[in-house]
C-alpha cells in the first residue's frame, strides 16, 4: 500500500465518534469494588476506556480482571466525548 493512502485509512477510523470493538483486556485501573478505567487490545492497538456512569454493563466492572486473567475477549460499545473513549456497553462476545 502507498504511504499517503495507509494515512488515509488511518484518519479516517480515528474520526469515528461511536462504535463497538471486541478484544482483549490487557489493564484495569481501580480497586476491589470499581473500575476507573480499563485498556483493551484490539487488532494490534491498545484502546483505553473510561466507563460511562450510566452504562449498560452485562456484568459488574470488575469481572474485567477475570477477562485480564484468562485472556477471553470482551465486547464495548463506546462513544468519543473529546479526548475520552467512553464506554457505554461492555459484554461477552
Amino acid at each position: 500500500m502507498r504511504p499517503a493512502f495507509v494515512a488515509l485509512i488511518l484518519v479516517a477510523a480515528c474520526a469515528q465518534d461511536s462504535g463497538t470493538v471486541m478484544g482483549v483486556v490487557t489493564a484495569v485501573d481501580g480497586d476491589l469494588t470499581s473500575v476507573r478505567s480499563f485498556t483493551l487490545l484490539v487488532e494490534g492497538d491498545s484502546i483505553t476506556f473510561t466507563p460511562a456512569e450510566d452504562g449498560d454493563f452485562q456484568y459488574p466492572l470488575t469481572h474485567l480482571r477475570d477477562h485480564l486473567r484468562d485472556g477471553t475477549p470482551v465486547r464495548v460499545s463506546w462513544e468519543r466525548e473529546e479526548d475520552l473513549y467512553l464506554a457505554i456497553a461492555v459484554g461477552d462476545p
